[in-house]
């Protein structure tokens, strides 16, 4: 289900549906494992939570969006890596 929207040198990349706790929770674990860490705590607004976190020096942000699903955003290098992490981890 994963898709990607691309913008110059950053990249949206959607990995499911955003009421998937265990989708979730192995992109969590991904993020912990690379050593991500968080730039400020989640932001809850209507239909929508985000937070932010650096890796390798570089921002990733992460969106739990109503419609739109979970998503990936940041340097295109890097949110393929965590993309291709989060797919491939069984549970």
């Amino acid at each position: 289900m994963a898709s990607n929207m691309r913008n110059v040198d950053q990249v949206t990349v959607v990995l499911g549906d955003e009421f998937d706790d265990s989708l979730r929770e192995k992109l969590m674990n991904v993020l912990h494992q690379l050593g991500a860490i968080p730039v400020k705590p989640a932001e809850r607004y209507a239909d929508l939570e985000q937070f932010e976190v650096t890796l390798n020096n570089q921002l990733l942000v992460i969106e739990a969006e109503t419609y739109i699903g979970l998503s990936i955003r940041g340097p295109d290098g890097l949110v393929q890596q965590v993309q291709q992490l989060v797919l491939s981890t069984n549970s």
